[in-house]
């Protein structure tokens, strides 16, 4: 937000600089923040570069020519914003590596073709059982419609961070990650189900495009989960809770929950 395109009230007044711009959702983990080898992303967004300039956590060290202290990233699907930024990062001296499900593999084979060109990618298997990937670190997939949400683990404390940016259907499953998770990121792409329509004529419904809109879908969920922090992520431009001020905000607020925000820190 801005979207180059959008004259909605979010992107007007993050053009005049009343509210702050936002980068596509792209998070990044590490079981130890000084560990300069281990920092893994979840989704790889058009905006990776912007993203890892404003980190210096992931940006190379000074002693050597060419290096990263990105080892992998996982994809919870094969949406654009998701997946484009696979290719910024192609200029890497070994294969990519990438945690998928086999769905959203098959879908982004045509990035697979691209980047065989370049460093290649390194495809690894999700599953519902947890499995260790760095360190202390562990996670599992949970299979949703279209898309994947990922809980990951604390092996030496056991807390627990469910991301979950792209859901269009509650299941039970979910649900008992939702409420059994320290740390929750949930889809707050849209507020209403016909939001988009509303600038753009003719345009699909959040649930058509796959994603449970925040009035009447989730927020009776998170207000009601005993999570420590919860935070709504890849949140759409023409979403009214990114506008300081508006009664949808603060009926999030009021439910204890976050709007994800460039820059949020999160600590287990």
């Amino acid at each position: 937000m801005p979207q180059w395109n959008c004259t909605c009230a979010n992107c007007v007044a993050a053009r005049s600089g009343k509210i702050a711009p936002q980068t596509q959702s792209s998070i990044a983990i590490s079981g130890d923040a000084e560990d300069f080898e281990r920092w893994f992303l979840i989704n790889a967004s058009p905006d990776l570069t912007r993203q890892i300039e404003n980190m210096p956590q992931l940006q190379p060290r000074r002693d050597s020519p060419r290096n990263t202290p990105i080892s992998g990233v996982f994809l919870t699907n094969a949406d654009i914003d998701h997946a484009l930024g696979l290719l910024l990062l192609r200029q890497q001296e070994t294969p990519l590596v990438v945690y998928a499900a086999e769905e959203t593999r098959r879908a982004l084979a045509w990035i697979d073709r691209v980047l065989a060109r370049f460093c290649g990618v390194e495809w690894r298997n999700v599953s519902a059982g947890f499995q260790s990937f760095s360190g202390g670190l562990a996670f599992r997939a949970i299979e949703l419609p279209g898309s994947v949400a990922f809980q990951f683990r604390d092996d030496s404390s056991g807390a627990t961070t469910l991301f979950a940016p792209s859901v269009g259907k509650l299941s039970e499953e979910l649900r008992n990650a939702v409420h059994a998770s320290d740390v929750v990121l949930f889809d707050g792409t849209f507020w209403t189900d016909g939001e988009l329509g509303v600038v753009r004529l003719g345009a699909r419904t959040a649930r058509e495009m796959n994603h449970l809109p925040i009035s009447d879908g989730s927020l009776d969920l998170l207000r009601q989960s005993p999570a420590r922090r919860k935070i709504y992520t890849h949140i759409n431009n023409t979403n009214p809770i990114l506008m300081p001020g508006t009664r949808e905000r603060a009926q999030v607020e009021q439910a204890g929950i976050e709007i994800a925000r460039d820059g949020l820190e999160i600590t287990l």
